[in-house]
């Protein structure tokens, strides 16, 4: 048996598991006899095709309906080979014949339950002539035979006067009538309406009266359950918390509900009838531009709605005011004919106080009030565009506290809040108005300011650094002592890059650090060895820089010192000290070949540094490597055999790739990242941010850890939104059977938030300091001190 994709979707197997079952296994009981027939008839050459209609049933059990066409195919001795059959799924179709043979009857029922009857009465002798209809309404026997006194009789006694007034006043003025009564009977009673026309003789008296009576029951009791329905939906409308405005076509008022006149301003009587364009007054702002009145003089073809980011302000004749959101929908009859529109006003003051207080959230820092890093990127972008476009210079400071941990580890976590409170105001006295001073997380502030050199920068920095050196912090009866150190870089027409000013400041404040704390560094760039011709670097000057690799130990949240794997970076360093930045090393590189010698001679001084002695006391570190590596298959190859040599397969060691270069590749890199996995190298994607669309390309195939970006984690224990995303990156990654890590966490208070959120793995000096590799080998089984 051959089967397609259609015909495995249609039956929800499996192609291999379709293959294996009969046809009488998947046919419905009722449709199997028919269907041997036909193709008994097929084989015995009766017919050379058939079609019918069946039933099949789904590997899930349920029925599908499907149009089977068979015929059969025979070699050259017109011996049978195979069936061919063609289904086609006509389930919908089915569905489609059920629902309108259900509304024929349900059309039927209502016709013969509005059935009308006819009647002749002969006002000269008296006589009256019923058709089957009649008796059926009346609920007269067939032997009985009807007379105006016995139709009388069988009105609801309530009716009887009204009925026999009717008929007299309609023989008196020789006209026709009309009228609805009751008719009692064995359920109570029933309601019937009556029609009639007279005929005249020559003299011009009535001879005889012609009429149809009608069982309206149904709609009398319609009717009652509209008025119900009205008054019910009178109440509502009175009841709910929105403004609703009807009108007609003109776009005149029709009608208003209470909160309709409160929120206007104007009471039913008085708006209606008039135009909607003159009874709304709505602004963008509290005190902005009239919003154009268009909408509200003209009927819309569709449904209106503004957008929610739209400041709408509805003002009220006495001068009151309210955020407002609306929404304006066209009525059509039922022939599609405009009747008129329903407007619909919602009070959002509140609502709208609160997405401001979110949106300050999202870009303020909770605890100092200062911009967040999300806010700092805006503006960094803004500057940076405007250093390209305009040729302006600005400048970045990266500024960092010095023993800011010491204080929250001594005093406790309020001390630590308060002193960063305090230092925040201490650090822009020095300011303009327009530098731009932001908390990024932890102890790290960043400062940009506009239209800057780095001389003027200097000064004011330096004038921060000495403020925050000599400041002295009073908790609890006892003086604390902390120090800042900057890095300074210029952002110019040169040099407008946003990764390289980052580093740029990293680097200046890393080496201020270094350098004793409590200074500032200016990043120049003429000290490195990556200025002038940069053809002129050879692997000479490769081979002589310095790798470091610290580490930083990631232990799951809810116990920091329960370590399982670390974490390393790679430090390169010039002979004199200085800290050189991995990205604008290789972006200056003047080919590949330095760039697979540098990627070399991590690799040497990763396996170098002590890794068996790692190895044999269980403790499993995870290397940073460029992603270009993996676009070359003889280095991959080469990894993997030395990783293996070193006896790493089953250690629980790997590598570490940025995942936007690994994610932009996709497939291409999909092999590489497979045969590291099948090698026994654990593989972690670094610096994972906000696109959730890259869940769509990872697979625990190739994948064993995310680490979250930085910024996403800095703010999550006071900030809704960066914990929402959280959330969402935990769940999609747990469904992937991929561990989330977090860091650095400076802040112990971050733990419990990140706990909370069942990440992984968290990393950063709240769970330990960073260690260099080589002391690991030499330190206790658990190297966190």
């Amino acid at each position: 048996m051959q089967v397609n994709r259609s015909l495995c979707q249609i039956l929800g197997y499996p192609a291999e598991e379709l293959k294996r079952l009969t046809f009488q296994q998947i046919t419905h009981p009722d449709d199997l006899s028919l269907d041997l027939q036909h193709a008994n008839r097929l084989l015995a050459g009766e017919i050379d095709t058939y079609t019918f209609e069946k039933r099949y049933f789904r590997k899930d059990g349920e029925i599908v309906w499907a149009r089977l066409t068979v015929s059969l195919v025979r070699d050259g001795n017109q011996e049978p080979l195979y069936f061919i059959a063609q289904i086609i799924d006509i389930s919908e179709l089915k569905q489609s014949e059920q629902v309108n043979r259900r509304l024929m009857e349900r059309i039927t029922l209502a016709n013969e339950a509005g059935g009308i009857g006819v009647w002749e009465w002969n006002l000269l002798t008296g006589e009256m002539l019923w058709d089957k209809r009649m008796y059926a309404l009346f609920g007269l026997a067939p032997h009985e035979s009807p007379s105006y006194d016995l139709w009388i009789h069988l009105l609801h006694p309530a009716d009887r006067e009204y009925a026999a007034l009717t008929v007299q006043q309609a023989i008196e003025l020789r006209s026709a009538f009309h009228m609805e009564y009751r008719v009692v009977d064995d359920q109570g009673h029933r309601w019937v309406r009556t029609q009639a026309n007279r005929l005249l003789s020559k003299e011009g008296r009535i001879e005889r009266m012609l009429g149809i009576c009608q069982d309206i029951t149904p709609l009398r009791n319609l009717n009652e359950a509209l008025f119900q329905e009205k008054e019910r939906m009178a109440i509502t409308l009175d009841s709910i918390g929105e403004a609703v405005i009807s009108t007609d076509k003109e776009m005149r008022v029709a009608f208003m509900n209470p909160v309709a006149e409160k929120m206007s301003g104007w009471s039913q009587e008085q708006a209606a009838g008039q135009p909607l364009s003159e009874l709304l007054h709505i602004t963008q702002g509290r005190n902005g531009p009239e919003v154009e009145s268009l909408l509200l003089c003209q009927l819309p073809p569709e449904k209106v709605t503004p957008g929610l980011a739209e400041d709408l302000v509805l003002h009220s004749p006495d001068g009151g005011h309210m955020d407002i959101h609306y929404s304006i929908t066209p009525l059509r009859s039922e022939a599609g004919l405009e009747q008129g529109a329903v407007m619909v006003i919602q009070d959002v003051s509140e609502s709208r106080k609160l997405m401001k207080r979110l949106s300050y959230s999202a870009l303020h820092d909770t605890l100092t009030r200062l911009p967040n890093r999300a806010s700092f990127e805006l503006q960094l972008k803004r500057l940076l565009f405007d250093a390209a476009e305009h040729q302006h210079q600005h400048v970045l400071v990266f500024i960092d506290l010095d023993k800011f941990k010491a204080v929250n580890d001594s005093a406790g976590h309020a001390a630590g809040d308060a002193l960063l409170r305090e230092l925040s105001d201490l650090m822009q006295h020095p300011l303009r108005s327009s530098d731009f001073l932001a908390r990024l997380g932890g102890d790290e502030f960043a400062l940009l300011m506009p239209d800057c050199d780095i001389a003027q920068a200097h000064n004011v920095v330096q004038r921060i650094v000495a403020a925050v050196n000599d400041y002295r912090f009073q908790w609890l009866g006892r003086l604390y002592q902390v120090g800042a150190s900057a890095g300074v870089t210029q952002i110019s027409a040169e040099n407008y890059q946003s990764s390289d000013v980052l580093s740029q400041a990293d680097i200046a404040c890393y080496n201020a650090k270094r350098s004793g704390r409590g200074r500032l560094v200016v990043y120049e760039q003429h000290r490195l060895p990556l200025s002038g011709n940069h053809q002129g670097m050879d692997a000479a000057m490769i081979d002589a820089l310095q790798i470091e690799l610290p580490a930083w130990a990631v232990a799951p949240p809810k116990t920091p010192q329960a370590a399982f794997i670390w974490l390393l970076e790679v430090q390169l360093l010039t002979a004199d000290g200085l800290l050189l930045d991995e990205t604008l090393l290789r972006n200056n590189l003047p080919d590949e070949t330095l760039r697979r010698r540098l990627d070399n001679n991590i690799l040497e001084a990763f396996f170098r540094h002590d890794v068996q002695r790692l190895n044999n006391k269980g403790i499993p570190v995870i290397l940073p490597l460029n992603a270009q590596v993996l676009s070359d298959a003889a280095f991959v190859q080469q990894l993997c055999q030395r990783f293996v040599a070193a006896g790493l397969s089953s250690s629980g060691c790997g590598f570490a790739f940025p995942a936007a270069s690994v994610l932009s590749q996709g497939d291409q890199l999909y092999a590489a990242l497979l045969q590291l996995r099948q090698c026994g190298c654990r593989i972690v994607l670094q610096h994972f941010g906000r696109n959730l669309d890259a869940f769509n390309l990872l697979s625990d195939e190739v994948v064993d850890y995310l680490v979250l970006a930085p910024e996403l984690v800095a703010n999550v224990h006071n900030n809704l939104m960066d914990e929402m995303l959280l959330t969402i990156i935990q769940g999609q990654a747990t469904q992937r059977n991929i561990s989330v890590l977090a860091g650095p966490v400076s802040v112990p208070a971050l733990l419990s938030t990140l706990a909370n959120l069942d990440v992984n793995g968290v990393w950063g000096s709240a769970v330990a300091e960073r260690q260099p590799l080589r002391s690991l080998a030499e330190d206790h089984i658990f190297a966190i001190r």
